[in-house]
Parts: structure tokens; C-alpha cells; sequence
């Protein structure tokens, strides 16, 4: 979600917008080191702000799971074809207007730009929001989690992907004013990426609608095979 084309290129503006800070122009040493702190303080609000929605909606999804009890297979066979549809729109192929709605909750005209409380809201805000490009991502997680029966389950799902659109996200708080030079050049290798998720997602869709995910399972287990977790597991 990090990568999608339209999230990286903006995220060094973004950044500069929910705290405030003006990073043009020539700024000396401590006035870059104010500046960078004020990012990082307003970042991390954010990303707990947009942490909290994901992981809520991640709980719902594991709950509503869990009430629909056997139901949730037919589910999961839906999911796959919807997941589906998910992949072929970040592959550009086919545009389906259901899905390429960009539409983003309003930042109330009330907030103080540059203050935590207010960075807190608007990561909240930004979680409620839908992009092509974000959405399918987000959608897809979602629906494997209405497919657990666990509640923790899910949310444990959306904690991890909170986790990682966090990170990178404050990394680049971090390193604000290096960020947006780095970010252009690396345009063609975000493109690949779309590319590359779509393609997963199509796997994963097919993989749902045919009632083969214990196939990912196992293939998981093979892949990281090398890590030897058999033997850890037996430690614990």
C-alpha cells in the first residue's frame, strides 16, 4: 500500500502538510533538525490514527466471520471472485467504475495543522478514505479476514498491514528532506510493483474461489523453509 503509485510520490508532501512544516527554500541545520521533529511527532499520531481504524475494521471483519459460522465458506468463494477483480484493476486492464472512484474523507475545517491531535484525526480520516490504487489492497485483506471466525484474527491482519504502511511511512519522516529526491527515482520500480500485486491478487482470488488456500499455506512453509522453524517451534 506503501508503494502503490498513488501513495509514494505524495508522502513526502503529505507529510509536510499534517505537520505544517514548509520544507522549501534553504534551511540551516537546527532550523532542518526543528523541522524534523515536528514531522516525526505528527507522522507517528498519524500512522496511530489510521492503525486504529484498520485493526477496528480488521476485528469487524474477523467478528462478521465469525456470525455468519459456516456461511463464511461461500463467502470466501465470493471474496475470491471480487479479489479478483481487484488484480485486474491494478493491472490497468480493465477499468471497473466501482472501483476506480477515488473518494477521501474531508478534513474538518477545524483542525490545527501541525498538532498531534489533529494528525491523529486525519490518519483516521485517511483510513476511512478509498483510491484505485489503495483500495484493492485494503479490500482484499478485509475479505480474508471475514473468512477467519476469529475476531483477534482479523484484526491481527489488519495490525500487520497497518505495520507496514507504517514503517516506510515513518522512515520517511525521518528522513524528510532526503525523501523526495529518492522517491523520483525510483518511480519505474513502483510501477513493477502495481504490476507484480495485481498478479498476486489474481493468484490469491483463484486460490479463494477454488478452495485452495491451504496451497499458499504450504507453499509459505516451503518457501521459508531455510529459516529451519520446525526446529524453533520445538525450542518453544
Amino acid at each position: 500500500m506503501f508503494l502503490a503509485p498513488c501513495t509514494l510520490p505524495i508522502v513526502p508532501g503529505y507529510l509536510a502538510f499534517i505537520s505544517g512544516v514548509s520544507l522549501g527554500g534553504n534551511m540551516d541545520a537546527v532550523a532542518r533538525r526543528l523541522a524534523r521533529v515536528k514531522v516525526l511527532r505528527n507522522a507517528v499520531a498519524f500512522v496511530l490514527g489510521f492503525s486504529f481504524i484498520f485493526i477496528t475494521l480488521g476485528a469487524s471483519a474477523g467478528f462478521l466471520g465469525a456470525a455468519l459460522g459456516e456461511w463464511r465458506f461461500i463467502l470466501a468463494r465470493l471474496g475470491g471472485a471480487v479479489i479478483i477483480l481487484f488484480g485486474i484493476t491494478m493491472l490497468g486492464v480493465v477499468r471497473i467504475p466501482g472501483l476506480s472512484v477515488d473518494w477521501r474523507m474531508p478534513t474538518p475545517r477545524f483542525l490545527a495543522l501541525g498538532r498531534p491531535e489533529s494528525s491523529f484525526l486525519i490518519g483516521a480520516l485517511f483510513a476511512l478514505g478509498w483510491s484505485p490504487c489503495i483500495g484493492p489492497i485494503l479490500g482484499t485483506i478485509l475479505l480474508v479476514a471475514s473468512t477467519s471466525a476469529v475476531a483477534f484474527q482479523g484484526a491481527l491482519l489488519l495490525g500487520v498491514f497497518s505495520l507496514g504502511l507504517s514503517l516506510p511511512f515513518l522512515l520517511t519522516a525521518v528522513l524528510i528532506h532526503e525523501a523526495t529526491g529518492f522517491l523520483s527515482r525510483i518511480a519505474w520500480f513502483v510501477y513493477l510493483l502495481s504490476l507484480t500485486g495485481g498478479l498476486f491478487l489474481i493468484a490469491l482470488g483463484l486460490l479463494m474461489v477454488f478452495g485452495k488456500m491451504d496451497l499458499l499455506i504450504m507453499w509459505g512453509y516451503g518457501f521459508f523453509d531455510f529459516i529451519g522453524y520446525e526446529r524453533l517451534l520445538n525450542y518453544l
